[in-house]
């Protein structure tokens, strides 16, 4: 399937489309990216290519291959471990600085989605949505940019890490569920502005993130 980038810059583009697909897990950790190959997907030529395969190294997502291309990083205990360890001491303090300023609206829209996704587990998009909506959600309307701009980055680099357990075929629904049942209880207790509680909540939920994340990658190199 032609996957053609035509908006400019493309070189833009082109970073952030290959980017998507391995936070995604599309291109899975180990992967040969070859230069022909993306050129030919994207239909671009290998400049544009070779320049998205070096910010991607520079941002850890791929180590370079001379006259080859490029490979997807491993995801390592070492890795998850690290990302969510900074997650749980920031995301739950943007959690209580946050939960003031969260209108019920936002509360109630996001519940609609994850009840949908409740009906149709098997739907990675909207599962997807869901997750990176609700986490968000927790640190959008805090009032310390340098936080938001920390977590954002945080964020980005453990998606793929996050989409990791849940696209294991053994661990799928059950992964699912499991995560519906806490982001439901995050915006349960979200209602309550109680700032305690959110603490609590949004913590066992990276906690239990972490040892879903932990898990995959046990079952992945086994």
């Amino acid at each position: 399937m032609n996957k053609k980038i035509s908006a400019v810059p493309i070189r833009e583009q082109l970073y952030e489309a290959v980017k998507e697909a391995i936070l995604r897990n599309s291109f899975v950790p180990g992967s040969l990216l070859q230069i022909d190959r993306l050129a030919e997907e994207y239909g671009v030529s290998a400049t544009p290519v070779r320049e998205a395969l070096v910010r991607l190294e520079a941002d850890g997502l791929v180590t370079l291959i001379p006259n080859k291309g490029a490979q997807v990083t491993e995801i390592t205990e070492k890795d998850i471990r690290e990302i969510w360890e900074m997650r749980r001491l920031l995301e739950p303090y943007a959690a209580r600085s946050s939960a003031s300023a969260i209108r019920e609206e936002e509360i109630a829209d996001l519940e609609r989605l994850i009840r949908a996704l409740g009906d149709d587990p098997s739907n990675t998009e909207l599962y997807i949505k869901t997750d990176i909506m609700l986490h968000e959600l927790l640190y959008f309307q805090c009032s310390n940019s340098y936080l938001r701009e920390t977590l954002r980055r945080v964020h980005e680099v453990s998606y793929r890490i996050r989409y990791f357990a849940e696209s294991r075929k053994t661990m799928h629904d059950a992964v699912i569920r499991e995560v519906i049942r806490e982001h439901m209880d995050i915006l349960d207790i979200l209602r309550t502005r109680d700032p305690d509680r959110i603490v609590v909540a949004v913590s066992s939920h990276l906690l239990n993130g972490e040892r879903r994340a932990l898990s995959a990658l046990a079952r992945a190199t086994t």
